[in-house]
Order: C-alpha cells, then sequence, then structure tokens
C-alpha cells in the first residue's frame, strides 16, 4: 500500500508511523507528504498531514499510475477480452484505460484516443490504426482535454467507448474535478454504440466537481468484487452488466 493510498484511507497519517511502516527516514516522508500538497492533495502539519476533501482537486497522472496498479491491470485484461478484431474503440484518458491498452497488442483494430501514453504505447504498431483526437494538452490527465476535443468526438460512431472517471457517487453519479474534462468525457460516451466503464473499486462512494454521466448510461461496467450494495441494486435496475476483474469463477 502506498502513501496515498493509506491517505484515501485513514485521511490523515503520522510521519513516525508511516516512516516505520516504509523502512525510511521522516525526511522522506515529509519530501512526499510536502509532494502531495504542493498538488493540492494534502495539508501538512506538524509531525503528519490530513487529506484534503476539494471537489476540484486532482491528483498528478504519475500519482494516480501508482495507485491500485494490479487492480487495474485485471480490469484492463478483462476489457481487453470484449474487444475483438475489426473494432473501432475509443479509449480515455486516464490510467486505467492505460493499463487496458496494454493488452491490446495483438488485436486488428482502430483506435481512437485523446490519451498521449496511450498514443505512446500504441503507435506504430501495424495491425492498429490510431487516430489521435485534436485539442489543448493537459497534464493531469496526460491527454487532449478540450472543447475542440469534445467537438471531434461528437462527429463519431465507434463501435466500443471504454471510459474512466474519477469518482463515483451513492447516486450512481460518474463525476471528475473539472468541467472542461466532464464535457469531453461526454462526448466519447457518444461516440461509441457500446458503453464499458472501466472503473476500480477506490472510485466508488467519492464525488468531485463536474458530472458527466451515471452508471445506468453504460452497458458494460468492468470493476471488482466489494460494491458497495447500492451500485449493485442500481445496476440490476438499469440492466447493466457487471464484470468482475478479480472473480475467477
Amino acid at each position: 500500500m502506498s502513501i496515498y493510498a493509506i491517505l484515501q484511507q485513514d485521511k490523515k497519517v503520522v510521519v513516525n508511523e508511516l516512516a516505520e511502516t516504509f523502512g525510511v527516514t521522516k525526511m522522506t516522508i515529509r519530501r512526499d507528504l510536502s509532494f502531495f500538497e504542493k498538488q493540492g492533495i494534502v495539508k501538512t502539519t506538524y509531525g503528519g498531514a490530513y487529506l484534503t476533501s476539494g471537489a476540484s482537486v486532482e491528483p498528478s497522472f504519475q500519482l494516480k499510475s501508482g495507485q491500485m496498479v494490479d487492480d487495474k491491470h485485471l480490469i484492463g485484461q478483462k476489457a481487453a477480452e470484449l474487444v475483438e478484431d475489426g473494432d473501432t474503440i475509443v479509449i480515455d484518458c486516464g490510467t486505467t484505460p492505460l493499463a487496458f491498452a496494454q493488452f491490446l497488442f495483438d488485436k486488428k483494430i482502430m483506435v481512437i484516443t485523446n490519451s498521449v501514453p496511450v498514443i505512446n504505447l500504441l503507435k506504430g504498431r501495424k495491425n492498429i490504426t490510431l487516430m489521435v483526437a485534436p485539442g489543448e494538452y493537459e497534464d493531469d490527465t496526460q491527454g487532449m482535454i478540450s472543447f475542440s476535443t469534445a467537438d471531434f468526438f461528437n462527429n463519431l460512431h465507434a463501435d466500443k467507448v471504454f471510459l474512466s472517471t474519477q469518482g463515483i457517487n451513492a447516486q450512481g453519479e460518474l463525476t471528475v474535478p473539472k468541467i472542461t474534462d466532464a464535457h469531453v468525457k461526454q462526448a466519447l460516451a457518444r461516440a461509441g454504440r457500446q458503453k464499458i466503464l472501466l472503473a476500480d473499486k477506490s472510485k466508488f462512494g467519492q464525488t468531485f466537481l463536474a458530472g458527466h454521466a451515471r452508471l445506468a448510461d453504460f452497458d458494460i461496467v468492468i470493476s471488482q468484487t466489494g460494491l458497495p450494495d447500492d451500485t449493485l441494486a442500481q445496476l440490476n435496475a438499469h440492466n447493466v452488466q457487471l464484470l468482475l476483474a478479480d472473480d475467477d469463477a
């Protein structure tokens, strides 16, 4: 478990305890907490730090990349099973869609994306036709996030869209910290005939500034065991298929 994962779970941390847990110096822990504070994620105190609750605060892509790594790997692998040769698919920005893209190397498909890491991962593969969305680059998502990006996706009709989100609240609303990102995600969702959500269980129970969809809007949700009961009830009520990436049954 990482420092940020502990913060998400406990909402506060103590420097001495973290140093003992990770076997590093207190100076190392303070440096990491200072890095989080510069992003607006935590407030440091004498001897520790606590997680901020701002709805518009978004961790950096690098920080999100280190969270729930194994879970994202499993979700990505499960999602790749839905991709067939000949498909045209849309891949959202985010660390979970990037994990999904790692399982597409042998597919004969067209990929449309606004994610720079996905572009770098898939470029040069002769079996994959890559179409890149235009727009303004946004570092927290490491992708093109602007109104021109949304306009681009509004004119597309792909077979499948693989979408991510930052939070899913108890009412089944998907939210992200930035309004422009929400606008782009809405356009991405409309661009796919089949809509597939990739979301590990840490996303549930969180609410950020801008809503962009509801669970009921999706055909398939790929996640993990242990989701909240209200989420399971909503999926069942709207006939949304739930695929559990960590269920071997």
